[in-house]
């Protein structure tokens, strides 16, 4: 089921009428209370739709990929569902489990599929593989945070940031651990990841662990000076082990934040920083 925003859901599946399975998406607008259902596909044999995908820029743009038949295809609507459009997805392979919208362009999409993770630029009429060293992409959801798709396989976490080059391993060393969704919770910004096994993974930003499953944490080395602080002004000195999105926030010995200092990309090496009169807004 994917959340269109307000009290609008969608889902996907097929309705069985012997002998016949009919490829059918459903929309609630009241919160799953009542739902329409919007037969995509209602002939004969077989029709399945296996994922949906809402444009985040304009929910009435809604796309849906399965099969008809044996042959992969993908339907789109311009009109919150009313008329459908479909097309036949060149290039693009396996038994698709996810479907996303890019956050800025509706007409590129990324497919997680049992053959690997695919990509369309032109709304969904000519795909390609992403490289990648997974064989299995499960889920997927597009990460402010991190700036980028993340994505959910059968050896861990990746991480395809701006949606370009090759996807990166998310997190240390986590074997062949297969995770069958993931999600960030926006306001502690940790993660929660699903395995197949049944068990529950969270992290802080990918870099932590589960219970009896050991990565490698490397910390980020902080320090301030002067030391003590005079006059109400300091600076801070951060070593980063690794390059990635970084935020600094300064808190007061009560637990107040005093000033988010910085929040950005930062490359592997030392920083400086100067977070200004905290003397002063402590004892505010």
């Amino acid at each position: 089921m994917v959340y269109a925003g307000g009290s609008t859901f969608w889902s996907c599946g097929y309705k069985y009428s012997s002998p016949n399975y009919r490829a059918v998406v459903s929309q609630s607008i009241d919160g799953g209370q009542n739902w329409t259902r919007h037969e995509l596909y209602s002939g004969s044999q077989y029709g399945y739709i296996r994922a949906v995908a809402v444009d985040p820029s304009d929910s009435d743009n809604v796309f849906a990929l399965g099969y008809i038949n044996g042959s992969y295809t993908l339907f789109k609507t311009e009109n919150g569902g009313s008329s459908w459009s479909e097309v036949s997805p060149s290039g693009y392979s396996g038994t698709p489990y996810d479907l996303v919208v890019h956050p800025a362009n509706p007409d590129r999409l990324a497919a997680a599929s049992s053959s690997g993770l695919y990509t369309t630029t032109n709304g969904g009429l000519n795909w390609s593989k992403v490289t990648s060293s997974f064989s299995t992409s499960n889920d997927l959801y597009q990460s402010e945070d991190l700036y980028g798709l993340v994505i959910s396989t059968t050896s861990g976490i990746w991480l395809w940031e701006n949606w370009s080059g090759s996807p990166v391993h998310w997190g240390d060393n986590p074997g062949t651990v297969s995770i069958n969704c993931a999600v960030a919770c926006a306001d502690d910004q940790t993660m929660y990841a699903g395995t197949a096994g049944g068990a529950v993974w969270t992290s802080h930003y990918g870099l932590s662990t589960e219970e009896d499953t050991h990565f490698e944490v490397l910390p980020a080395q902080v320090s301030v000076f002067p030391n003590p602080v005079t006059g109400g002004f300091a600076a801070l000195r951060i070593n980063l082990p690794v390059s990635g999105h970084t935020t600094v926030t300064v808190y007061s010995l009560s637990g107040r934040v005093l000033q988010t200092v910085s929040s950005e990309i930062m490359t592997a090496g030392s920083h400086e920083l100067r977070p200004g009169d905290l003397l002063h807004k402590s004892s505010e």
